[in-house]
């Protein structure tokens, strides 16, 4: 399909090579096809094919599964070259063209993967941290987000928030039905504390659904793989109640897929160091991650309750 029709041309005006590709990222582009440009930000915007959304920005905004990273100079606004919401885009393997006036190459974009995990501490030292990480939330996590009321000790004022009067319940849903995963047996678990927490709260990705990315990762980080499989399961069955770029995210938190920075934040955690953990979780949006923070520390704390972890 030649590139040209009435909204795009075969010579752009600008060419911005991709330093760095996702894995999912780098899936669609292979598979090739139409996109559009769902939103435009300074320095990042979002594409969207079906139900697959990519981001495309600087280095700042950090490596990730959906993420591609543009040679992109730190002067340069996005908003100001001519991307704008709406906008069609043709993508192949080789390159992603945007309104006719903007290529993207891909042909020496290298590949991104995050490292493995590291071994966990012992089970005393896992509860040293889940207890600094609930100091720190109390005085440092914003106030509009998930944080304080998961991990700190109850606050009035946070739980008196529109959001905090629906978020402490469906909290308390989530840690049952944590409680139950881990207790093993074949019993069926309801969804329904899940769901709950599926598009809770304002922005791009709701406080709710970064809360359940945070516990995924954590999970797998600890392998327990069975636990995680369980709550995969239920966040995949209802991803499709929050919004379609927030739904895309958490399908791929389900099948194991995080950036940097949280992979950061998740390994520091299970490493002791709460101060590299919260300054990694910081880089995430405004409140993004302090509520990934939240999930995996819930998490933590649950797990190191309920299954005791062994010294050895």
């Amino acid at each position: 399909m030649s590139l040209a029709d009435d909204t795009m041309i075969d010579a752009p005006a600008r060419v911005i090579p991709i330093l760095r590709s996702g894995i999912l990222a780098e899936d669609m582009c292979r598979r090739g096809g139409r996109a559009e440009v769902a939103a435009v930000f300074a320095r990042s915007f979002h594409l969207r094919a079906g139900d697959t959304f990519v981001c495309v920005g600087a280095s700042a905004i950090g490596n990730g599964p959906l993420t591609l990273i543009a040679d992109i100079g730190g002067s340069v606004r996005l908003t100001d070259v001519g991307l704008r919401p709406g906008q069609r885009a043709e993508i192949s393997g080789l390159h992603i063209v945007v309104g006719g006036a903007i290529r993207f190459d891909l042909e020496e974009s290298e590949p991104w993967g995050p490292p493995g995990w590291p071994a966990a501490l012992p089970r005393d030292h896992l509860a040293k941290a889940c207890g600094a990480l609930a100091r720190r939330a109390a005085v440092e996590a914003p106030v509009e987000g998930l944080a304080r009321l998961a991990l700190a000790p109850r606050d009035p004022f946070t739980e008196a928030t529109p959001l905090g009067r629906i978020a402490r319940k469906r909290i308390a849903g989530f840690e049952s039905w944590l409680c139950a995963a881990i207790a093993g047996g074949r019993a069926p678990l309801s969804p329904e504390s899940i769901r709950g927490l599926i598009g809770l709260g304002p922005g791009l990705t709701p406080a709710g659904d970064d809360f359940l990315s945070g516990a995924l990762a954590l999970l797998d980080a600890l392998g327990m793989q069975q636990v995680q499989a369980r709550l995969a399961q239920a966040v995949s069955d209802a991803a499709a109640l929050t919004s379609p770029l927030s739904a895309c995210f958490l399908r791929a938190a389900a099948d194991g897929h995080i950036g940097e920075h949280f992979h950061r934040t998740v390994a520091s955690l299970i490493a002791g160091d709460v101060d590299a953990a919260i300054a990694a979780a910081r880089r995430i949006g405004h409140s993004s991650g302090w509520d990934m923070l939240a999930g995996a520390g819930t998490t933590l704390r649950m797990v190191v309750h309920e299954l005791p972890i062994t010294d050895d």
